[in-house]
């Protein structure tokens, strides 16, 4: 068994990696100074991770468990709609936001691995908030998470525009909070007038159908 100063340490060094990785990029960054960030040594990061590359996929990992335990933890006490919740979200989002903004777009086999780890996870929550009310199922949950997604995390990887576009940092806690508004008022819908949504919807489900029926009939 680990001892505490031993988790410890190994936590302190993900959450170096976390920020050297983004920042200087993964060829750029070093063992040792992100040793030196975590205030420990060389040899020690190679004892919890291996390599470099077996740290990258330990932060991978842990992003992707970080996100999907802050979402389950607010669906299961139903506080999704709870503002002290969001605002604590929004507090912590910023550096893993910024972590995957550049692990996805590094076109490599471990951001190919990171997206489907995401996209695996949405699809739980996707089902875990169904069950508790809070969505709707959808006939093709691996296509609403993996486009939601793709979404979220393209707006992530545009964020130098986006920020100017908005005038604020998007991985700011303000520019998360802006985003996530916007972004909820196209999930939900809320953009269109009443009833269009559901039309559409309804019009695009048969136009998927006819064309499914030709491509089978051809």
């Amino acid at each position: 068994m680990r001892s505490v100063d031993d988790v410890t340490a190994a936590a302190r060094i993900r959450e170096a990696a976390l920020e050297r990785f983004p920042r200087d990029g993964f060829e750029a960054t070093t063992i040792r100074a992100i040793a030196e960030d975590a205030g420990v040594s060389p040899a020690l990061v190679l004892h919890h991770f291996g390599s470099k590359a077996g740290l990258r996929r330990a932060c991978d990992l842990h992003v992707v468990d970080r996100i999907r335990t802050v979402k389950a933890d607010a669906i299961e006490s139903d506080r999704l709609t709870d503002p002290d919740m969001m605002a604590t979200g929004f507090q912590m989002a910023g550096p893993l936001m910024s972590y995957m903004a550049w692990a996805l777009s590094s076109g490599s086999d471990t951001a190919a691995d990171l997206f489907d780890d995401l996209v695996a996870k949405s699809v739980e929550l996707l089902e875990l908030a169904a069950k508790h009310g809070s969505l709707q199922r959808s006939p093709d949950p691996q296509a609403r998470a993996a486009v939601q997604l793709a979404m979220q995390m393209g707006a992530l990887v545009m964020q130098e525009h986006l920020g100017r576009a908005l005038g604020v940092d998007p991985l700011s806690a303000e520019g998360v909070m802006r985003i996530s508004r916007a972004s909820l008022e196209l999930f939900s819908g809320a953009m269109f007038a009443p009833g269009r949504a559901d039309e559409m919807l309804r019009a695009l489900d048969t136009a998927i159908e006819n064309t499914r029926k030709e491509t089978h009939d051809g």
